[in-house]
């Protein structure tokens, strides 16, 4: 992002702040009030020690010591009910914050076109959702209170410079010396915390990536060199941490030992007044009290500046995310999709990923409703990336894609994505049971309709078997299933869906030949009625295709069946050749 690390780079994450304390105007208001009421009665009770000192003690007012003695207990418990309201209200404020900017978060990343996840690391935005939202909650949790103690400072600055401007001017000479200190701070760490926040999250990209590939790392062994990883990220994070610790312990103990030189300033020159008899002895206990009381407000006030830097740049961070274009979107004026059989139209097609060249051009097909097509080519033709411009996972370039002779950019995504079912190479399913498994097709569907569909799947038979049935909980990616179990579930959550249009990537690739055939009996009850499109790689696959469309170097390079593309494009058959040696590792 333009301007990371500099004053200009972080206005983005203080305006965020400020607009996320907007949000809430009724709990920010009460919390601040409270702080207010809490600073009120700090700052009066010295006052009032003053009143008892001056006439109930030097005075000898003794009939006043009842009511004044009574009136410290009350501005007493008036600051522990301003605290406690400051306190309630202001974690409710920091805490409803973060939950919203969490969720925000959420919705908007599931809003964002695959192009952008194609290229975002998961654990980049897994960082954003807990690093940087806690340095937002933390600032905005102290907000309240610091707001109360910046007030408390001028208002007993005042205080003091009506009981003695002389020794009111003496203590004020704090506060320019506090600021510039606040600010050098600010200045030296800024940078080091974006660089911090950032680090934080690519040591959740390493632990991502290790966790999600366990499998990968253990059957390599590569159990030291993940471990490796994660010990540069995290010294990497270290080196920055010890360097904002240097820049802290250097600039924050002077917030403690600027208000001590105020402190013994005043006791100083108070003591020759009080001497001189320019000042009562009330006067001046209130003074040292006074300069008691600012001593904790001025230490977390300066952690608030301190931290700020850090938590400004959490929230440029993800105003960066907040503001990235989903790209692909509702139309502003969207078509309804007609009834229709589910016939899919190419038409002039050009499509290139960003950073990239062209993957597909010019690419014209037909694919009529209710047919099987299969669509073969070598990795990297182009076949994918058909199939995946039906449900606009991504926008073409140029040219148009329509079902039922609407253009797929003219529909809601929602009405679009209703119609389309993919079941894909690699099946995911969620750490939950098979039933809400199954039901990601349709949420709404109750248990029969659930039971059907796994019917029609032929996974019926195998859930029931299980001891908990369609309550039965998978491991993670359904690591407890077998393969053919796995894309049986997909294949029943696909039904579920009731789609126009079914969409199987390579969706036996992963599993043995007796499996395939059963597979491809639940397949072929599936598709029937539906237009399907079958990415196939697998000879015994495209016997379940009506069609075959081979895609050769982002063109179309034959269609018609099996039979004819063998005899008539050479091509075919040497590729055709090459997926099946892939897919039995070599061996003939």
């Amino acid at each position: 992002m333009s301007g990371t690390g500099t004053a200009a780079g972080t206005r983005p994450g203080l305006w965020l702040l400020v607009r996320t304390l907007r949000s809430y105007p009724k709990n920010a208001a009460i919390a601040i009030t409270g702080a207010l009421v809490w600073m009120g009665a700090v700052v009066a009770l010295p006052y009032v020690t003053k009143t008892i000192i001056d006439l109930s003690i030097v005075g000898g007012r003794r009939d006043l010591m009842a009511a004044l003695i009574a009136l410290l207990i009350g501005i007493g418990l008036v600051q522990a009910l301003g605290m406690g309201v400051r306190r309630y209200f202001g974690f409710r404020l920091s805490y409803r914050a973060e939950a919203d900017l969490r969720d925000r978060m959420f919705g908007h990343i599931q809003r964002l076109a695959f192009s952008f996840h194609d290229v975002t690391p998961t654990g980049q935005l897994m960082a954003r959702s807990s690093s940087d939202l806690s340095q937002i909650r933390l600032i905005l949790m102290m907000l309240p209170i610091v707001i109360a103690n910046i007030a408390m400072f001028f208002t007993v600055i005042v205080v003091l410079v009506l009981i003695d401007p002389v020794l009111g001017l003496v203590a004020s000479l704090t506060a320019p010396a506090l600021v510039l200190n606040a600010n050098t701070l600010a200045r030296r760490i800024i940078r080091l915390s974006f660089s911090v926040q950032q680090k934080l999250a690519d040591l959740a990209e390493v632990v991502e990536q290790s966790v999600a590939g366990i499998e990968i790392v253990k059957a390599y062994g590569q159990e030291s060199r993940e471990e490796r990883r994660l010990n540069e990220a995290a010294l990497a994070i270290y080196e920055d941490t010890i360097q904002i610790a240097r820049y802290r312990s250097r600039f924050a103990p002077l917030f403690e030992l600027i208000p001590s030189f105020g402190t013994v300033a005043v006791l100083w020159v108070g003591g020759i007044r009080v001497i001189d008899g320019a000042l009562s002895p009330g006067e001046f206990v209130a003074f040292t009290q006074y300069l008691a009381v600012l001593v904790l407000p001025l230490m977390i006030t300066g952690w608030f500046f301190a931290n700020l830097p850090r938590a400004t740049a959490s929230a440029t961070r993800i105003e960066s995310l907040l503001s990235t274009d989903p790209v692909i979107e509702d139309p502003p004026e969207p078509v309804a999709l007609p009834i229709g059989p589910g016939e899919i139209r190419f038409e002039g097609v050009r499509f290139s990923y960003p950073e990239g060249g062209p993957v597909l051009e010019g690419v014209d097909l037909v694919i009529p409703g209710g047919s099987a097509v299969a669509l073969v080519g070598a990795t990297g033709s182009g076949k994918t990336t058909i199939a995946n411009l039906v449900p606009r996972f991504y926008d073409v370039d140029e040219g148009s894609v329509t079902l039922d002779g609407v253009d797929v950019r003219n529909l809601r995504l929602d009405d679009l994505r209703s119609e389309v079912a993919f079941v894909f190479q690699e099946t995911f399913l969620f750490s939950s049971t098979i039933g809400e498994n199954i039901r990601v097709g349709d949420p709404e569907a109750d248990d029969r309709r659930v039971r059907s569909a796994a019917r029609l799947a032929q996974a019926h038979e195998f859930i029931c078997s299980m001891a908990d049935g369609y309550d039965t909980v998978v491991g993670e990616r359904g690591a407890t299933l077998s393969g053919g179990q796995r894309q049986r579930i997909a294949l029943a959550r696909s039904v579920l869906r009731d789609p126009r249009i079914l969409i199987l990537d390579d969706a036996t690739s992963s599993v043995d030949a007796v499996i395939e055939s059963e597979i491809q009996e639940s397949l072929r009850r599936v598709m029937a009625g539906r237009t399907t499109l079958i990415i196939a790689h697998r000879t015994s696959t495209l016997a379940l295709a009506d069609l075959v469309v081979f895609v050769e170097a982002g063109r179309i390079a034959g269609v018609g069946t099996h039979e004819e593309l063998l005899s008539t494009v050479p091509r075919y058959g040497e590729v055709l050749a090459q997926d099946e040696d892939h897919a039995t590792g070599g061996v003939a």
